[in-house]
């Protein structure tokens, strides 16, 4: 693994880090969500399973980690997301994209803005920052939260909130003819399930739609069953790259 950043739009540094395996076309870019970071165990495993079949690049968002600049909810970082995909650009020829939360909330603007990659998964979707029922106290939030987190909470600095930001359910649509396939669980507590079914009703061909049944938020349905989670996610990128 190797440690890289770039420069976005506006020079702040984004840290990632880069597996690559050295002859491989195609790369998984992953982008976590609010106070994550690249390099909690949960993202750490989840880019070595995945690297078992593709290269990844994992970010660490703006104001996360060792990214430099301020947390901006989803209102500069697909910008951010568009500098390591251009990175991605100079050294592979098939470029994937997976956003958990608000981070698949600037995945989905990004790739409805540019259309700059072969396909996009996107977990725990919101339709906006602001409907997002962010029940952080629920017990079934907070006690993986605290799992989670550690002490990448400590490198957390937060911006603006009130940012104009563009909102994912006005612009899913215009992903198409990017492959989407969302990834939802039936018993998120912070993004509830019907943000991931208006989302997808709204999306056009070609997309796919997975609930997990009794599946958490975001990074849960990795961390609880790590073999489902991966299987489904690779099967579906061997199916849309047999199209491409």
């Amino acid at each position: 693994m190797l440690k890289n950043s770039v420069k976005s739009f506006d020079k702040t540094k984004i840290a990632f880090n880069h597996f690559n395996q050295g002859e491989r076309d195609a790369v998984v870019i992953i982008c976590h969500g609010f106070s994550m970071s690249k390099d909690t165990k949960t993202f750490l495993d989840l880019s070595r399973d995945l690297f078992k079949l593709y290269d990844v690049i994992t970010i660490d968002q703006r104001g996360h980690g060792e990214s430099a600049g301020a947390y901006s909810f989803s209102s500069q970082e697909h910008q951010d997301i568009k500098a390591v995909i251009n990175y991605a650009k100079e050294r592979y020829r098939y470029i994937y994209l997976m956003g958990f939360s608000l981070g698949a909330a600037s995945c989905i603007i990004e790739v409805a803005k540019e259309k700059n990659v072969h396909g996009l998964i996107a977990v725990s979707p919101p339709t906006s920052f602001e409907r997002i029922e962010n029940r952080f106290l629920d017990k079934d939030a907070f006690i993986p939260g605290v799992q989670k987190f550690g002490n990448h909470l400590l490198k957390l600095r937060i911006g603006n909130m009130f940012m104009e930001k563009t909102r994912p359910i006005d612009v899913i649509d215009q992903i198409s003819p990017v492959p989407l396939l969302i990834i939802q669980g039936e018993s998120d507590p912070t993004v509830f399930s019907w943000h991931a079914e208006t989302l997808y009703k709204k999306a056009k061909e070609p997309k796919k739609i997975v609930f997990i049944k009794d599946g958490l938020h975001a990074e849960e349905l990795y961390r609880k069953n790590p073999k489902k989670f991966v299987d489904l996610c690779t099967l579906w990128l061997k199916e849309i790259n047999q199209v491409e």
